[in-house]
């Protein structure tokens, strides 16, 4: 067993001890000062779902790679390996009795190192990858005046990638006060096509999940998880009508392009990372599984069909949550892209029809 101090930047939220052959969190012990994940409500139970979480799943065949030749285990070991750094948040873990401060490990001092690496006492490289999530081949690009997501995309033609452009393209058309991060795409050497976003996280601005969110605080049993997750972010000082409409937005658009992975990961909040205190919503990321992109039917769906395809999020089908929109006049249906909109926008991202 080893154990690290689990960090916010410079300051110590507890203590962690790690599981030395498997990567696996053991315990975690919070200093109570309101800092650890989970809105500082951290415990045992949910720190072990969010090291879980933060391991890059192990499917991928990049990390896979990655794994083999860092002589880790797995990926849980991997991202201890890499003091569990994350480019969305600034959680890291120090070993115990290595004087370390925030300023010698952050990913913006990575781009100085040769191929975006650092060394760490000649004895491993931090690797901005190692806490990235999702399932498609994904890195960060550090080269950049701004860190750039880079998402690959080989299977279904490549339909992933060019569904996020088809997204921002949706949120752009409508002219929206909601948030949203803009996709553009390019095709690789070879025949992949990949997507590209700039950063919406730094050192003063993070991430938290929906489900971190969810977990914080218990939810009356009268209420949805849905409306649990609303009424927590009013509470932690974001402003009821801008989290409702975020929510009848992104539900409204998440239906127009049929995603089916609306899962509590890949929504959020912006933290200010000096006080703690809650931004606002997270923009809008994350599109690529829509547009029926694994589809293999023949026959199109029916109205009741669409409304009855399970889907990853609050609820498992689309009609439940449809119920919960409150202004659906949120979206505007005449300023949907046609379909000459969307023929316009493949010529310009050189995208083959």
């Amino acid at each position: 067993m080893i154990k690290f101090f689990l960090m916010h930047k410079d300051d110590v939220c507890g203590t962690l001890i790690l599981d030395e052959t498997t990567g696996r969190l053991l315990q975690y012990h919070d200093n109570g000062e309101l800092l650890s994940p989970y809105l500082g409500t951290a415990d045992t139970q949910k720190m072990k779902k969010w090291w879980e979480m933060r391991a890059v799943p192990a499917s991928r065949t990049m990390i896979q790679k990655a794994i083999r030749e860092s002589g880790c285990l797995n990926a849980e070991t991997y991202l201890a390996k890499n003091l569990a750094l994350s480019m969305t948040d600034s959680y890291w873990i120090c070993p115990e009795n290595i004087d370390l401060k925030y300023k010698d490990i952050k990913f913006s001092n990575l781009a100085l190192y040769n191929e975006g690496k650092i060394p760490y006492h000649n004895a491993t490289s931090y690797d901005p990858n190692a806490s990235l999530g999702g399932q498609m081949e994904k890195y960060w690009n550090l080269q950049g005046s701004s860190p750039l997501l880079i998402k690959e995309s080989y299977k279904y033609y490549g339909q992933q990638s060019i569904n996020e452009v088809f997204a921002s393209m949706i949120h752009k058309l409508q002219d929206t006060d909601v948030p949203y991060v803009q996709y553009s795409a390019a095709i690789t050497e070879d025949h992949g096509i990949l997507s590209r976003c700039n950063a919406f996280t730094s050192e003063e601005i993070e991430l938290i999940s929906a489900y971190e969110i969810i977990q914080s605080s218990k939810i009356n049993n009268e209420s949805s998880l849905y409306d649990g997750y609303i009424q927590i972010c009013i509470q932690n000082g974001i402003d009821q009508e801008v989290i409702q409409n975020f929510m009848d937005y992104q539900t409204l658009t998440d239906f127009v392009i049929s995603n089916t992975d609306e899962h509590l990961q890949n929504f959020g909040v912006l933290r200010d990372t000096s006080t703690m205190k809650l931004i606002g919503p997270a923009p809008i990321f994350d599109s690529g599984n829509s547009m029926f992109f694994s589809e293999t039917r023949t026959q199109p769906y029916t109205r009741a069909q669409i409304l009855e395809r399970k889907i990853t999020g609050f609820y498992e089908y689309e009609d439940k949550m449809l119920r919960k929109v409150q202004n659906r006049k949120i979206v505007k249906l005449d300023l949907l892209p046609s379909k000459q909109d969307v023929k316009e926008r493949y010529v310009q991202s050189g995208i083959p029809e």
